[in-house]
C-alpha cells in the first residue's frame, strides 16, 4: 500500500509590508518546489479614516491574480483572517491592495511530503 499526501510544518516567519497604495503589490511568493499554505494575514490600518483592503492570490501556472478577501477596514484597527487558509505552489504569490501605510502580514507553513513506511 502507497500512503501519498503533505504534512504541515516549519512555521515561516511572517512577512510584512506597508503598501504603497491603491495598486497590487507583492507580498509573498513562494520559491522552490515545496507547497506553502498561508494560514493567516492580518491587515492593520493606523490611518485616519477607513481604507478598502484586497488580499490576492497570484496563479503563476494561469499568470492570473484572483481576488481572494476584501474588507474595509476602520480606522485605527486590524483584521485578522485565520480561517481561510490558501495553499500556493512554486511561483505563485500573494498581493494586496490597500492604501499607504496600511500594513499587511502573511503567515505561512511549508508542507512536506509524506513518505511510505518501509
Amino acid at each position: 500500500m502507497s500512503v501519498q499526501g503533505n504534512y504541515a510544518g516549519n512555521l515561516l516567519q511572517p512577512v510584512t509590508i506597508n503598501l504603497a497604495g491603491t495598486s497590487l503589490t507583492e507580498v509573498g511568493t513562494v520559491n522552490g518546489n515545496m507547497s506553502t499554505v498561508v494560514s493567516s494575514f492580518v491587515f492593520a490600518n493606523p490611518t485616519a479614516g477607513a481604507v478598502d483592503c484586497s488580499l490576492y492570490w497570484y496563479e503563476a501556472a494561469t499568470a492570473t491574480d484572483y481576488l481572494l478577501w476584501m474588507k474595509s477596514v476602520a480606522t485605527e484597527t486590524t483584521e485578522i483572517i485565520s480561517d481561510m487558509p490558501i495553499r500556493l505552489r512554486a511561483g505563485d504569490k500573494i498581493k494586496a491592495i490597500g492604501a499607504a501605510s496600511v500594513r499587511v502580514t502573511l503567515i505561512s507553513m511549508e508542507m512536506y511530503p509524506l513518505s511510505p513506511m518501509r
